[in-house]
């Protein structure tokens, strides 16, 4: 079982080097990746500190004191990776730059302890020339400030990414939705991270349990998951847009009731008419500068106008050009999936979902239905002319 551990720590370190470097070359400073290609490092030192330890390394000169322990590097790494994933301003991310000074001056220490205990052959030279810097004392107080700084940036993290989830969930793309998806993602691996460390923490320093001990080896296994997980989350939400908040500048009074009306039907007027819905890549923010209305305001008039969030209306739009169209003999040669994209849709699976919800049909059965219905229709001699497309049809 141990052999198997040592095993699977060291893959984890290779994991997480190659995961950490690919993002750093592949992503690069998109979304903030490059905050989680560090992030994922520290967690692969971490695991190399825990590999080196499993496997006797400690009891070499060299490997004695070596300043692997980023534990207290690894929440404010995420910290800076949330801000930067979910909009934050320059002046946010510099500030949150001040959660990393513990673990850089905790590191400097153990750089320096490193040094002056290194050049000594024996271990127990080396333990006494350590403990002359206080060295059990001080990592003591490092673990504890571990603990506690990763508590409270978790704490952090889960309300700044549940709060931008909040506010975008329901105004940007569809396409767009898996990845919104991963946000909780994240959210979940901030709480499974600090539980993590605080595990490894009472284990060690509170119950004294061995490295043998099945609540150990679970927190490493733990370990090892968490930097695949990582890897996988961060690769996949480089591709999330980043929606900036309209709050810049003075805010402008709340609109009043004949604003609202009106706002509403100019709205409307750009649905109908120019059909800004066929733009797949639609967002709150298009529609805001269209209006020259806040992002909130838009909101609002679209609620209050048509009682529905801004993705629903915007895809009741879409819904209604393609069921138009399913039902034009103009385009009966054409595929249901290319009507879909030219109503604003981009994706197949999204488009089948919110067309089953809104019908009750799928769209090859709501074609088959309507055309049977206009069958019989001519055939009992009370055809209809072929109707000319309209420009829009919606809420």
């Amino acid at each position: 079982m141990q052999t198997f551990m040592n095993t699977l720590l060291l893959l984890g370190v290779i994991q997480g080097g190659i995961t950490g470097v690919g993002l750093l070359l592949y992503a690069g400073r998109k979304n903030g990746s490059h905050w989680l290609a560090f992030a994922v490092l520290a967690l692969a030192l971490t695991l190399l500190r825990l590999w080196t330890h499993a496997t006797g390394l400690e009891s070499q000169p060299l490997f004695r004191r070596l300043p692997l322990s980023v534990d207290l590097a690894i929440m404010p790494l995420f910290h800076l990776y949330a801000l930067s994933l979910t909009a934050a301003s320059t002046a946010s991310v510099r500030r949150g730059f001040a959660w990393l000074v513990p673990w850089i001056v905790f590191m400097t220490y153990s750089v320096l302890v490193y040094l002056a205990s290194v050049g000594h052959g024996d271990l127990t030279q080396i333990d006494a020339a350590a403990e002359q810097w206080h060295y059990s004392r001080v990592k003591q107080i490092e673990d504890w400030l571990t603990v506690v700084l990763n508590l409270l940036l978790a704490g952090l993290i889960w309300s700044r990414v549940s709060r931008y989830h909040a506010r975008i969930g329901h105004w940007v793309p569809e396409r767009f939705s898996a990845l919104l998806g991963m946000l909780k993602v994240i959210m979940a691996l901030t709480l499974v991270a600090a539980v993590i460390i605080l595990i490894d923490f009472a284990a060690h320093r509170i119950l004294k349990l061995s490295d043998r001990h099945y609540l150990v080896q679970a927190v490493r296994a733990w370990y090892v998951t968490l930097v695949y997980i990582v890897g996988i989350v961060g690769f996949r939400l480089k591709d999330l847009p980043q929606f900036v908040p309209d709050n810049v500048g003075p805010a402008k009074p709340a609109l009043s009731e004949s604003a609202l009306q009106a706002s509403y039907q100019k709205l409307q007027a750009l649905m109908q008419t120019e059909q800004i819905y066929a733009n797949p890549d639609l967002n709150l923010n298009d529609v805001a500068k269209r209006l020259n209305l806040p992002d909130a305001e838009v909101s609002r008039v679209i609620r209050e106008g048509s009682g529905k969030n801004f993705r629903t209306y915007v895809n009741d739009f879409r819904i209604g050009s393609v069921k138009q169209k399913l039902t034009d003999a103009g385009y009966v040669n054409v595929s249901i999936l290319a009507i879909a994209l030219e109503s604003g849709f981009n994706s197949e699976s999204s488009f089948y979902r919110v067309f089953k919800a809104a019908t009750g049909l799928s769209p090859t059965a709501f074609r088959l239905t309507t055309a049977r219905s206009e069958t019989g229709r001519s055939e009992t001699g009370h055809a209809h002319p072929a109707r000319p497309v309209r420009s829009g049809v919606g809420p």
